[in-house]
């Protein structure tokens, strides 16, 4: 293959969110320019969380909030400078982009720590902290994470419809839910869960639902290479892609990595319409109780010592930020909403209108990309007796 065949191969394979398939070598080209954004992202999140935290507070220190708005603004421009630079496709702005890319990290590593605090005993841990984020990310990139969730965002994107399907067609279970809401003793549970037991409660959940996913997309991915060992027109299936074909190439078996690509991507886009699903539930039963529970009742039902009766609920908090919202209804609304949303997980499983309005479309998407897969490395053992 020429090197413009290959860079084509190479995009076609990480638009579609298989970057596994392609050799080390290749994934290991400009890393830390490819990383660069991600390091940007997490660091202008944090900035933008910090600068939100510190204003809700009340006692707003100017110095803190210029600084931390500065940091946020830079780190919030350079994906789309280094994406500037990448698109000019010149030896100077690829140079530039090395630059840029170097500069986004130490910003981050460095720059970070020093403009929130300044130097105190704890900055030098810190720095040590946002170093392993980092490498974390380079890691991460390398593996080629961006490119699985980009694609298994982009898939669910377009499925959304099939998900206002099947939320419509999951009434039945929204009004057993709306049922649950309303019981006292799941009140005063929540009213006495810390926030962190609440999160390893989700974390619990979230868990078994992933599980749960990844057996059952394992099997699909089984049955699917199963049925791809048959009789299967690969010159249709690769027909305007960069590894069109007339032949039909040897169906290896797939390596342990790539296994786990193919599954990944998979399990991220049902995952993500998950989180969508449960999103929607969580905004639907923090407007429920605000709007149907008067707040004696909420200290009532809650039982909170802190709050006594006659007295207005506790605020409620998310990441630090205060919110007009009783924290009792927070965590309720979280908690009712992740058991939906671990229920929703298995009911898309058997239900078949989900399927054949989301589950298929995916798996014919994958079919191509393998398909894609055996041609890339029949062209490159080619390339390597050619050699």
């Amino acid at each position: 293959m020429t090197s413009v065949a290959a860079r084509e191969v190479h995009e076609w394979f990480l638009a579609r969110g298989l970057p596994l398939v392609l050799t080390r070598r290749v994934r290991s080209r400009r890393l830390i320019a490819r990383s660069a954004p991600v390091v940007s992202g997490i660091g202008a999140l944090i900035a933008v969380t910090a600068l939100i935290a510190d204003i809700s507070d009340g006692q707003v220190d100017v110095g803190s909030v210029v600084r931390l708005g500065v940091m946020a603004t830079v780190l919030t421009a350079a994906p789309f400078v280094l994406y500037l630079l990448h698109r000019a496709g010149t030896t100077r702005s690829e140079a530039g982009r090395r630059s840029a890319a170097l500069l986004v990290m130490a910003l981050f590593v460095i720059g970070f720590p020093l403009v929130d605090r300044g130097w105190t005993g704890l900055t030098a841990a810190e720095v040590a902290g946002f170093g392993v984020i980092a490498l974390l990310a380079i890691w991460l990139t390398y593996l080629g994470i961006g490119s699985i969730v980009l694609w298994a965002f982009r898939f669910a994107w377009l499925q959304f419809g099939a998900l206002g399907t099947l939320m419509s067609r999951a009434l039945p279970l929204l009004m057993l839910t709306v049922v649950v809401y309303f019981t006292g003793e799941l009140w005063q549970l929540s009213a006495r869960m810390t926030r962190e037991r609440l999160w390893q409660t989700i974390g619990f959940l979230a868990l078994v639902a992933l599980v749960f996913m990844v057996v059952t997309i394992r099997d699909e991915v089984s049955a699917l290479r199963e049925d791809r060992s048959g009789p299967r027109d690969t010159a249709a299936l690769l027909a305007g892609t960069p590894l069109a074909t007339r032949t039909d190439p040897v169906r290896t078996p797939l390596s342990p990595a790539e296994q786990v690509n193919v599954v990944a991507v998979m399990v991220v886009a049902q995952a993500i319409q998950v989180v969508f699903f449960t999103t929607g539930l969580f905004a639907f039963f923090l407007a429920l109780g605000t709007i149907a529970i008067p707040d004696d009742v909420t200290v009532l039902w809650s039982a909170e010592e802190s709050c006594p009766v006659g007295q207005p609920p506790c605020a409620g908090t998310w990441f630090g930020i205060h919110v007009p919202i009783p924290q009792t209804v927070v965590h309720t609304s979280l908690f009712v909403a992740v058991l939906s949303g671990l229920y929703f997980t298995v009911s898309t499983s058997v239900d078949p209108l989900y399927r054949q309005r989301f589950f298929d479309p995916l798996v014919a998407d994958v079919a191509v990309s393998l398909a894609g897969r055996d041609a890339y490395l029949e062209m490159e053992e080619s390339d390597d007796r050619a050699r």
